[in-house]
């Protein structure tokens, strides 16, 4: 008994050791139950984002108007047979075409549509608001094959045969341009090209000169129904970002507005901008 005793016996040094100690876990405990009093909620402006995605949003319902009516943005300059024949052009009337284009025939603007007899005034009326020229500068040669040469790739629907005849990229580089547009959903803006393997110095401005980026064609992703593996392989998001934004869906029901993301704390503003254009809220 009197060993027992010694063990559990504490000299005055060991007992204000003991108190000392306790002392700041009781303080610890406190402090963790009453942190929140302690915390400053920091507010965003995102005014700027909001009118942003009002102009995707807005996009998205054009887009699916066109797929509606079965038409689709296009450019007469550099349309093929088949996109012709998709618009509701006949067999008979696209020969027409070929030879207004092989004579010298180019458009500036929608309205000079008119001029080909091959295009009547009620297709004109149907498909006039689907017309985009974005370089209605006519090239000094007038066969179809030099209209080929100048024209602009649209980056977000071009394929591989188009990639390729841009001035600098070859065919490695349009493949890793395929991979990465997949991955993102589409460009945004001509940056995002510096962001691909192999293009950190591409030359933006002779780029820009023979391409456009037509944000219609984004591919969306459902923040509120998107699993953490789909979200990890966004080339934005790493997986610890992608399961807290499944985790706080779980726990707080889905998100009302995209801005909410922002409630996360991995999510910054900075990311949030990158990301949001990605995303919607409902199919």
């Amino acid at each position: 008994m009197n060993k027992l005793k010694d063990y559990f016996s504490f000299n005055k040094k060991e007992r204000n050791g003991i108190l000392l100690l306790s002392f700041v876990l009781v303080f610890l405990i406190i402090f963790y139950q009453f942190q929140y009093l302690l915390s400053v909620n920091r507010t965003t402006d995102f005014s700027e984002f909001e009118q942003a995605i009002t102009k995707l949003e807005y996009a998205d319902a054009k887009q699916e108007e066109i797929k509606k009516d079965g038409l689709f943005l296009f450019n007469p300059n550099d349309l093929n047979d088949a996109g012709w024949l998709a618009l509701g052009l006949s067999q008979a009337k696209l020969k027409v075409l070929r030879n207004y284009q092989k004579s010298g025939g180019f458009f500036t603007q929608a309205q000079e549509l008119k001029k080909c007899f091959a295009i009547s005034k009620e297709f004109y009326n149907q498909i006039k608001e689907y017309v985009i020229i974005p370089n209605p500068k006519k090239p000094k040669s007038k066969n179809q094959q030099a209209i080929t040469q100048n024209q602009i790739v649209e980056l977000n629907t071009a394929d591989s045969l188009a990639l390729i005849s841009i001035k600098g990229i070859g065919p490695f580089y349009t493949k890793q341009i395929l991979k990465y547009r997949k991955q993102l959903g589409g460009f945004i803006y001509y940056e995002q090209f510096t962001e691909i393997w192999g293009l950190e110095n591409l030359e933006l401005k002779d780029f820009k000169q023979q391409t456009i980026i037509d944000t219609l064609y984004i591919s969306k992703t459902n923040i509120n129904t998107a699993t953490i593996e789909t979200l990890r392989h966004h080339p934005y998001l790493n997986y610890k970002q992608a399961k807290m934004i499944v985790n706080y869906r779980e726990q707080h029901g889905n998100y009302q507005q995209l801005k909410d993301i922002c409630k996360i704390k991995p999510i910054s503003p900075e990311l949030f901008r990158k990301i949001a254009p990605y995303f919607k809220i409902h199919d």
